[in-house]
């Protein structure tokens, strides 16, 4: 069936965008078809086992992370942009007099405020790690409710007591300004607002930080999977000629240059689209203009679109 939602957009959201079941991966033997995943705001096409099976992941042995790397970068815009219509504010965690430099510490005391939220509440979250100037630690935390007078001195009273601060700490955590209302708009704010390199360095000092950001599960992003050979109903018949135009092939290399466009140009997509996973991260309105280019050429219903709206629209139109 077109547009058959994954088992992520099975699930049914509440008010604060956290309920529903993870993603389930079926275990089997043979390689998937080809798809194309429609986020709530970004567009994949997939192509599975084009990798190369035989490449083994690199040694990290005694290794650790002093950066924030292009990679980690990139998946934080995709995670924030198809989040961008949950996140409603913005709570932030920081030391005053006790600023800690080792990072398993400073994780353990964000863990267990984190593990504070699972066990008190429904709501979902996304935290992003920077440094001050000064070489403290302090969390960005980005939340999908709107700022709560009475969770909030509940938030900031379990950050006072897990770091073991003063009162002046407990003080400026239960300040209005502490926890702000916030629209992600696109999504790519959030990622060019953190995007500050000077906050990013691990200071001398500091060590053993690991990862800059991560997400509650529910914060995932959910997409429809449309399998490619579906694409071929994007088409119309010229009544003159009986020759079609569109289809999947039209339908891929049109996005495959929106893709090239997005990344500047980058050349692998010439050669490779037909048979390459890519991501494109504003795509949605792309694949619905296309989907409504083909649709007023042969003045019928939209199925693709219909069954998307019918079946998943919280996640395209939420």
């Amino acid at each position: 069936m077109i547009g058959a939602p994954s088992a992520a957009s099975e699930a049914s959201d509440r008010s604060t965008g956290c309920a529903g079941p993870l993603v389930s991966t079926p275990i089997s033997q043979e390689t998937p078809s080809p798809e194309v995943q429609l986020f709530n705001r970004s567009v994949r096409v997939k192509h599975h086992g084009t990798g190369n099976k035989d490449a083994q992941p690199p040694d990290r042995t005694g290794k650790t992370i002093q950066g924030f790397s292009s990679k980690s970068r990139s998946r934080l815009r995709f995670v924030a942009t198809n989040n961008s219509h949950r996140i409603k504010s913005q709570f932030g965690l920081t030391y005053h007099e006790k600023v800690p430099t080792d990072g398993r510490s400073v994780k353990k005391q964000l863990n267990a405020w984190l593990q504070f939220i699972r066990d008190n509440y429904s709501f979902g979250y996304l935290w992003i790690l920077e440094f001050q100037s000064r070489g403290a630690a302090h969390f960005h935390i980005f939340l999908t409710i709107e700022p709560d007078k009475a969770i909030h001195q509940e938030l900031a009273k379990a950050w006072n007591r897990i770091t073991g601060e003063s009162e002046q700490h407990l003080a400026f955590h239960l300040h209005p300004t502490n926890w702000i209302h916030w629209d992600v708009g696109t999504g790519q704010y959030l990622a060019k607002y953190l995007d500050k390199e000077s906050q990013k360095a691990v200071p001398e000092n500091c060590h053993n930080f690991g990862r800059f950001w991560g997400h509650s599960t529910c914060m995932k992003p959910e997409f429809i999977s449309i399998p490619v050979d579906e694409l071929e109903q994007l088409s119309t018949v010229d009544e003159t000629t009986g020759e079609i135009y569109g289809g999947k092939e039209t339908v891929l290399r049109w996005l495959g240059r929106l893709a090239e466009k997005q990344t500047k140009g980058y050349s692998r997509f010439r050669s490779r689209v037909a048979h390459s996973s890519y991501t494109l991260l504003d795509g949605i309105r792309a694949f619905d203009l296309i989907e409504r280019y083909f649709s007023n050429l042969n003045f019928k219903e939209r199925t693709i679109h219909d069954t998307i709206n019918d079946r998943a629209s919280k996640i395209l139109h939420n």
